[in-house]
């Protein structure tokens, strides 16, 4: 099952692989603050019942950060580990870069 839409699939495969495990660590840790970020905002909303109402758009936005957080992180991973956001093996965009 693919994750990660061909076209940004595509658009990874052009970084580099060192930098490609920067940016999947970076994302995957953002990724890990915005499930930190959800589930206090969770605790303090049933916690604190007259402070549901405020806490309403931040759950979202780091709901939503969370995910495109993850996505990138697991496509960058990928890349690195595999040689390929698109898992084709048949030639790598390193060796397509003109000097």
């Amino acid at each position: 099952m693919k994750i990660v839409p061909t076209p940004v699939a595509q658009q990874i495969d052009r970084v580099d692989r060192q930098y490609s495990l920067y940016i999947g660590i970076s994302t995957g840790l953002l990724a890990f603050w915005s499930i930190y970020r959800v589930i206090w905002s969770l605790y303090l909303a049933l916690t604190y019942d007259f402070i549901f109402g405020s806490l309403v758009f931040p759950i979202i936005l780091w709901s939503v950060i969370g995910v495109v957080a993850a996505v990138t992180s697991y496509g960058f991973i990928t890349r690195h580990l595999k040689g390929s956001a698109t898992g084709s093996t048949d030639g790598s965009a390193e060796s397509k870069k003109v000097a």
